[in-house]
């Protein structure tokens, strides 16, 4: 019956059945049996026919607004079925720390958003064990954070090198420790400020210790230091203002923690460094969405001048 209402259309547009069967690619006689068969399933007169050639009835002026309608109401649902199947397609699920967030994914979303308007977007934040987790079980296809020591071996999970990341210790204005040059000794006395998942509740994705993880917890004391622990970045400013306590964070949101009056220590030494990459499952580095995410992080870390060690 849609083809038939097709047909229609053009016949009524054209008000000439040979011109009409050209366009749609019909012979001459088979358009007008159609057409004779369209005025019999509806029981109506729809053209006139004489000499000079056709034109509508009244039944045919109203079926051929409606028919238009109809065929608008078609098109339209063809735009949406396409746009729904590009918005899956093209989905981002991507998964970053608050640091990497603020320092460069943040930019990376919004070039997806612009090329991708009508696509869904799923930003996960949080701690690099609790993304991994998210990652192993597909609810993301890439994430940003730090290189897991002590990882255990998944055979599918491929690591992208990014760039290297200096930690500093942050406080509050007015703590103690500002008035001093610290060592690791001095900052063991303070609690710490744990921005993470509970390590127990994915100790399955880590390894028994290893040497490098071990020798960092003795060198700050970590294994015997007050632990203030959640997956807010906000609710580990608010304990920061309102304790002693200190946070070891990335260099770069040095900024960012300015606006709530925290501040880096003076210390002695380099509190740690790490490796920032890319967790991707091997197989999606033949998705190319994949693969263009990883050229728009280096691209965008090579020209981000808080960035330095770039590989």
């Amino acid at each position: 019956m849609f083809k038939l209402m097709i047909q229609f259309i053009q016949v009524a547009k054209t008000q000439n059945v040979t011109q009409a069967a050209n366009n749609l690619c019909l012979s001459q006689p088979t358009l007008s049996h159609n057409m004779q068969k369209l005025e019999e399933k509806l029981g109506s007169k729809l053209f006139n026919r004489n000499s000079k050639g056709i034109t509508l009835t009244s039944s045919g002026e109203l079926l051929y607004e409606q028919a238009k309608m109809m065929q608008n109401l078609y098109e339209n649902t063809l735009n949406k079925l396409e746009k729904n199947k590009l918005r899956h397609q093209t989905e981002l699920k991507i998964g970053c720390g608050d640091a990497w967030w603020h320092l460069f994914i943040r930019d990376c979303v919004q070039e997806f958003r612009d090329t991708y308007p009508h696509s869904n977007i799923s930003v996960d934040v949080g701690n690099h064990l609790q993304l991994m987790n998210l990652l192993l079980s597909d609810e993301i296809t890439i994430f940003v954070g730090h290189e897991i020591l002590g990882l255990a071996q998944y055979e599918d999970i491929l690591f992208h090198p990014l760039f290297r990341c200096s930690e500093e210790v942050y406080v509050r204005k007015g703590h103690p420790l500002l008035e001093i040059n610290c060592s690791n000794e001095d900052i063991a006395r303070f609690p710490s400020v744990d921005l993470g998942a509970s390590k127990k509740r994915y100790s399955h994705l880590v390894q028994k210790q290893n040497e490098e993880l071990n020798s960092f917890q003795k060198r700050h004391y970590l294994q015997e230091k007050v632990i203030y622990n959640t997956n807010s970045l906000l609710t580990a400013i608010d304990l920061l203002q309102n304790s002693d306590a200190i946070l070891p964070y990335p260099i770069t949101m040095r900024d960012y923690f300015a606006g709530f009056d925290l501040v880096p220590l003076q210390m002695k030494e380099c509190f740690s460094k790490a490796t920032i990459g890319a967790y991707l499952h091997k197989d999606k580095l033949q998705n190319k969405q994949s693969i263009e995410l990883l050229e728009q992080f280096k691209e965008l870390i090579k020209n981000n001048p808080l960035i330095n060690g770039v590989f």
